[in-house]
């Protein structure tokens, strides 16, 4: 029998367990929002105060669909709660940022030094840099999306908003000086300085040029014209220095903020424009990186969050994933133990109105299972909602097996529930015992997937609607069941 037949039959209009990436998954889209894990809560924490949270947990064990129904719940607490979202950060990608950041270092790619250079080099301030990174092209751009204008916005959050673009902004959409130019059209630059410096500039210039031709403008009636003459070029020198001066100080500042943002592909040419519209005051009073400084990035992220308020954002989540995945960490863990531990600082974790909340390996627990007394001071796990281990009952695991059922209907079909797949007096406890054994969504949605197409394989494409060999037979349940148990253990072994 084809597997599309039987699935039809069952009222399903897909394979509910064909899918093993959940970033891929179009299922866990439909599925419940509710259909999730008993430590879910835990480190979802309340949007309204937002807290860190930790898991660790094997490959395959749902760290990426909790973070995906994480999403999920941001986002519907978000259209319930207009006046007080909470902006979604996901930090998940770190391979473009590790790459950028090993040419901007110098640190040559096939060196087996690669990897100890990276991570010595890389800082909290990095990191921070990726988050407010991620921040602000989403922030920008969902903003450019919405075309909408905000006229009412003072001054300052202006400056800080176009500043954190020049800075940040990493878009496939747009370009920086696009990005600013658009940006400017929505919440307005008036105000700017660089129109009044260049009428300042020519006024100057005017001024020197009517005091060298003093002399024939008054028919050569005041004495030593070469006085005048020299007093004027005098003014447009000094005023063409200025100028020069102005600018070099405005490229200098910006790149040194530039060269500071190491995970960037940046050029200073915007930064530089907008610095050059800031008064000397404004100037003084904006914080630009320096170097690996974290002070800088945290007085950064204060900003950030100002700016956030301003379109209706009380918090930031910061959902960090798929931490075993960089190609410079493969296989890596003690690698992969100190990138990830330069963010488990108390200071980051518990930052006001920040809520950092990491799905990490379960072969990183010893960051707190073996960490010093200073180590745990340092990081307090005890304050970070903590979950050591993702661990998965046989009723929890059979529940979103039948959610996933219940999400891919076939047209004008009821969707069968999945116990009513199996032959009569089928003991469900075994099946049960079966899925806490093999432990993990991953593994438990492999086997569902390998019962059910092995089992049709050898059944007649003809039968009849009411044919007892439509349901699965103990006997069949049995043999796959040795064969998954057998392959999980594999795996756990050499995985994790």
């Amino acid at each position: 029998m084809f597997a599309q037949k039987w699935r039809q039959h069952w009222g399903l209009s897909e394979d509910p367990f064909g899918c093993e990436d959940a970033d891929k998954d179009i299922i866990l889209t439909e599925v419940d929002a509710s259909a999730v894990h008993s430590s879910f809560d835990r480190i979802y924490g309340n949007p309204k105060a937002p807290a860190p949270g930790i898991i660790f947990g094997e490959k395959g064990s749902g760290k990426s669909a909790l973070r995906l129904m994480m999403s999920r719940r941001i986002t519907q607490y978000n259209e319930a709660h207009t006046d007080e979202k909470t902006f979604l950060i996901e930090y998940i990608d770190f391979n473009t940022y590790i790459e950028q950041f090993r040419q901007r270092t110098g640190i040559r790619r096939q060196s087996q030094q690669a990897v100890r250079d990276v991570i010595d080099r890389w800082k909290i301030a990095d990191h921070l840099d990726c988050i407010l990174s991620l921040g602000v092209t989403k922030l920008v751009d969902e903003q450019l999306a919405q075309k909408k204008k905000h006229r009412n916005i003072s001054r300052k959050p202006i400056i800080d908003l176009l500043l954190f673009t020049s800075l940040y902004y990493n878009s496939d959409r747009l370009t920086v000086p696009e990005a600013l130019r658009k940006l400017r059209s929505q919440v307005g630059g008036a105000g700017f300085r660089s129109a009044r410096l260049w009428a300042l500039w020519i006024f100057l210039a005017l001024v020197g040029l009517f005091i060298g031709f003093t002399p024939h403008i008054f028919n050569a009636s005041f004495p030593a014209h070469k006085y005048w003459y020299g007093l004027g070029a005098l003014v447009i020198f000094a005023t063409s220095l200025w100028g020069v001066f102005n600018r070099s100080l405005g490229y200098s500042i910006a790149g040194k903020a530039s060269r500071s943002v190491k995970i960037l592909p940046r050029d200073a040419a915007s930064l530089t424009q907008m610095i050059l519209n800031l008064s000397p005051k404004e100037r003084k009073e904006f914080v630009l990186p320096r170097g690996s400084n974290e002070s800088s990035r945290y007085q950064l992220l204060h900003r950030f969050l100002g700016v956030l308020e301003i379109f209706g954002y009380r918090g930031i989540y910061v959902l960090i994933d798929r931490i075993d995945e960089p190609s410079l960490f493969s296989g890596n863990n003690e690698a992969m133990k100190q990138f990830i531990e330069k963010i488990l600082d108390i200071k980051l974790l518990q930052y006001p109105q920040l809520g950092m909340k990491l799905f990490l390996p379960i072969e990183l627990d010893e960051i707190y299972r073996n960490a010093t007394p200073e180590q745990l001071k340092r990081i307090r796990l005890d304050k970070s909602n903590v979950v050591p281990e993702l661990k998965w009952s046989g009723q929890e695991l059979f529940e979103i097996a039948n959610q996933r059922m219940q999400a891919c209907p076939a047209p004008d079909s009821e969707v069968s529930h999945l116990s009513g797949l199996f032959e009569e007096d089928f003991d469900f406890n075994h099946l049960r015992e079966t899925l806490t054994a093999l432990g993990t969504p991953r593994y438990a949605f492999g086997f569902f997937s390998s019962l059910f197409t092995e089992y049709v394989k050898d059944l007649p494409n003809e039968l009849s609607d009411n044919d007892p060999r439509w349901k699965i037979p103990r006997a069949h349940f049995d043999i796959i069941r040795a064969a998954w148990l057998d392959r999980s253990g594999v795996l756990r072994r050499v995985l994790n």
